[in-house]
């Protein structure tokens, strides 16, 4: 599909529609997205297939005020101390892959209109992943079970259903590891039991028109070069 054509404003109307029109957005409406819509897009995320119907997840969503004092929190904590994930957030990639991810943070910085070298521009655009991007609603991601390589793919299957269902809503989203930085902040504010581990989270609701992040679609590399068939 041509990204020129792709609009993520409305509803799409396949999966296969939501799989291409679906990428993270960076700016939001400050718009709050309807309870009934939440619910309905979280309980169908709930048919996740999972390791032997284990279904090692919890989904905390938080929006109102409850969201605005979370995001001083995690913000507050964010430029006072280091990261401490539940975790182990990967260090090493290969090459290949590391020029991928070099590439895009290059080309996210450039279209936010930040210099490579601005490192104040560059942290404080870091820091709004703990505002959730001015999303009204942010979604934490739990677990109780020792995180284990099927554990994440369970996970995994999990957060793609709830991208994808959100984007049948004409809702965007962005997916973050960053949501998961400070799981103390987080269990402390929703009253979480200490055994309850804090994933990662998204952020969720309505894209705001006319901003050129929203626009920016992070590449792929081609299928020729990833798939093969015998």
């Amino acid at each position: 599909m041509n990204s020129e054509m792709i609009s993520i404003h409305e509803s799409a109307k396949t999966t296969t529609e939501a799989l291409e029109t679906r990428h993270s957005i960076r700016e939001y409406l400050e718009e709050p997205v309807p309870d009934e819509i939440l619910q309905r897009i979280f309980k169908k995320a709930l048919r996740s297939p999972s390791w032997k119907n284990s279904q090692p997840w919890k989904v905390h969503i938080v929006s109102g005020n409850k969201r605005e004092e979370l995001a001083l929190e995690l913000t507050k904590a964010a430029k006072e101390s280091s990261p401490q994930p539940e975790t182990n957030w990967p260090e090493s990639y290969p090459s290949d892959a590391k020029k991928r991810m070099f590439d895009l943070g290059m080309k996210i910085y450039g279209v936010a209109g930040i210099d490579r070298k601005d490192k104040e521009a560059r942290d404080q655009f870091m820091l709004r992943n703990f505002e959730f991007f001015g999303a009204p609603t942010a979604v934490f991601i739990t677990s109780k079970f020792d995180l284990n390589f099927f554990v994440g793919i369970d996970l995994g299957c999990f957060l793609q259903s709830s991208l994808l269902l959100a984007r049948e809503e004409g809702l965007g989203t962005c997916p973050q590891a960053a949501l998961g930085a400070f799981p103390d902040v987080v269990r402390n504010h929703l009253g979480l039991p200490k055994e309850e581990k804090v994933i990662l989270g998204l952020s969720i609701g309505y894209p705001k028109p006319d901003s050129e992040l929203n626009r920016f679609h992070t590449p792929r590399e081609s299928a020729e070069d990833l798939l093969r068939f015998y």
